[in-house]
């Protein structure tokens, strides 16, 4: 099987319309910053300082965040405004993105992150929050041992730390303790004989002459 990386990138790029747009088009796809293209999504900043993604792809995700957001009435009269159907048109919601988000992000902007989270996952919404790297190990059970995929591991440096295994679990089968980062040179005679097929004595003399070593 051949797979070259960049027959995966361009696949994808194409999977996802932006090769059939621009061929029907004639124009690039405009830069919409985090916003979901072609139907709602974007992010709001809320009262502590956080940001958070909501998306409103289907219907019911849709009805999730202006439930959990008190905004129906607002969101009424925008539709009466426009004429656009926002709770069965996902389309009209992303033509009509920047009204709904002014509708929404003083909204977002008065609750801190537990709270406004709290309220979505009542309404079930689609959400998440933007976290640095540091935020997630601190707040993301994912990124913890919680998670089977990762294991406090002691490396040769002599630091401990979260290291990830396979990202695959296969049912009924145990996981694979989460090795170490090898030491360096710790594969060569293996690499040299496996890989290379050279034979014993000529890994030997490579090591005699100084041009490989061991760990």
């Amino acid at each position: 099987m051949l797979l070259p990386l960049s027959d995966v990138a361009f696949s994808t790029l194409a999977r996802l319309g932006h090769v059939a747009e621009v061929a029907l088009s004639g124009m690039d796809r405009p830069r919409i910053g985090n916003d979901l293209f072609g139907a709602f999504g974007r992010d709001f900043a809320t009262a502590d300082g956080r940001r958070v993604m909501l998306v409103g792809l289907t219907a019911r995700q849709w009805a999730a965040i202006v439930e959990a957001l008190g905004a129906a009435g607002a969101i009424a009269a925008l539709e009466a405004r426009t004429g656009a159907a926002l709770a069965r048109d996902e389309g009209a919601r992303f033509v009509h993105r920047e009204a709904i988000s002014t509708i929404l992000a003083p909204l977002v902007a008065r609750l801190d992150l537990a709270t406004l989270g709290a309220r979505l996952d009542e309404a079930g919404a689609t959400w998440s929050a933007y976290r640095s790297v540091a935020q997630a190990l601190a707040e993301e059970p994912g990124l913890s041992t919680a998670n089977p995929v990762f294991e406090e591991v002691a490396h040769p440096s002599g630091a401990r730390h979260l290291t990830p295994g396979s990202a695959a679990s296969y049912r009924g089968e145990a996981r694979a303790p989460v090795p170490a980062a090898p030491r360096l040179g710790e594969h060569t005679e293996e690499v040299l004989a496996g890989v290379l097929g050279l034979p014993a004595a000529e890994i030997g003399r490579l090591r005699d002459a100084g041009l490989v070593a061991g760990a």
